[in-house]
């Protein structure tokens, strides 16, 4: 007597191993995913907590401000990459936010070179305007009470 599988039973077996290799490809596919995009949200969420992290630092003690929609130029004791008083500058444009520091704190405080423009990160959007007197300012020259960064529907207030 012959004891092997016929052709019917190996067909069943091989489609439900498909069957089940097909659903556990798609759950380890899931599960990168969704690590990915984990990951991604998080590196978002660290930088905009860096970036109010060092704009709350810089404005603190800043002793001249400039609050424009696309950026926010000041004279300030707290510099990242030089000591004493410098010009600094957070500028949004083309969807990256750039820094500019500069150690001496003379001429137009919103002048600055493309050069030396460090990119921070990547925003879908960004816009800075300027609290002061009971309303909002899309420019404003002087000290606000307050600064808020709209970063992609969050609003982040910087207070002076």
């Amino acid at each position: 007597m012959n004891r092997g599988f016929t052709l019917l039973e190996t067909l069943i077996v091989i489609t439900l191993m498909s069957i089940f290799f097909s659903v556990l490809s798609y759950s380890f596919y899931s599960s990168v995913k969704n690590s990915y995009l984990l990951l991604e949200s998080a590196e978002l969420t660290r930088e905009e907590l860096l970036l109010f992290w060092n704009l709350n630092r810089k404005v603190a003690g800043a002793t001249e401000l400039h609050v424009r929609r696309d950026g926010v130029f000041m004279i300030t004791p707290s510099g990242d990459y030089y000591q004493g008083i410098v010009k600094c500058a957070y500028i949004y444009r083309d969807g990256w936010l750039y820094y500019y520091e500069f150690p001496y704190p003379y001429g137009d405080l919103t002048f600055y070179e493309e050069d030396k423009l460090i990119r921070i990160g990547k925003f879908k959007e960004l816009s800075f305007r300027a609290y002061a007197n009971g309303q909002y300012f899309e420019e404003f020259i002087g000290i606000p009470q307050w600064i808020e960064l709209n970063t992609e529907g969050k609003i982040i207030r910087v207070s002076l």
